[in-house]
């Protein structure tokens, strides 16, 4: 169990049984293994398989009073985090698909959620700084390729899409590795260079003219825009 979060949280099954204004509950929650991991299905029989849909990672191990000697197994449960600013204070839905023994019986309810399901609840918060672009050093007049860094929200990009100086036509670009995305270009392609970028949650932003056309490779720009 890497981090320890307060957090509150729902069981459908109970929901009418339960007081307060939005029928959330005390727990505490923890993550466990890989940051981007699946966690596990073990103790429920189901192994590898919480990796894939509909599971989709989206897990937690639940202590006695949630795994309830294996019958919890496939319960589902809302929770949120409500460790502000740190937390989006959105509520997700897991599956328990494992059991947490040992010191998290040392409360009530305990939920140790695979690093995927935990980083959904906690977004990257950079404060004031914007998305900014790195160009990659090997850039050329025939491929340009950029590290895209300080993304608010779950971190990352899915779809990437270039446009070059007044044009409102966004040219694909592909993830080459890690958070670098490139693009084959046919010169002329001339700056400055305009993005559109979406979240996996399929949110869309543009990071307008934000690397200008005497860009250096090696060198960062900052945009005016984030996903918070």
């Amino acid at each position: 169990m890497s981090e320890v979060w307060r957090f509150i949280e729902r069981c459908p099954k109970i929901l009418a049984n339960t007081h307060g204004g939005d029928g959330f509950l005390p727990a505490l929650g923890t993550w466990y293994g890989d940051p981007r991991g699946a966690g596990s299905g073990g103790a429920c029989g189901w192994a590898d398989d919480v990796k894939s849909p509909p599971f989709s990672a989206m897990i937690a191990a639940g202590n006695a009073k949630i795994y309830l000697h294996g019958k919890g197994c496939g319960d589902c449960y809302q929770i949120k985090c409500n460790r502000r600013p740190y937390c989006s204070g959105n509520p997700i839905t897991v599956t328990i698909t494992d059991e947490c023994p040992g010191a998290c019986n040392d409360v009530p309810f305990h939920f140790d959620l695979s690093g995927t399901a935990f980083g959904v609840m906690v977004p990257c918060n950079y404060g004031n700084t914007k998305i900014a672009f790195k160009i990659v050093a090997k850039t050329n007049p025939y491929w340009f390729a950029t590290a895209i860094e300080f993304v608010d929200g779950v971190g990352e990009v899915k779809v990437v899409k270039i446009a070059q100086a007044g044009s409102k036509t966004f040219v694909p670009m592909y993830n080459s590795w890690g958070a670098v995305w490139a693009a084959n270009i046919n010169p002329p392609f001339p700056g400055p260079y305009s993005f559109l970028l979406t979240s996996p949650t399929n949110k869309t932003i543009m990071a307008y003219q934000v690397v200008p056309s005497n860009f250096v490779p090696g060198q960062t720009y900052y945009s005016h825009v984030n996903f918070y």
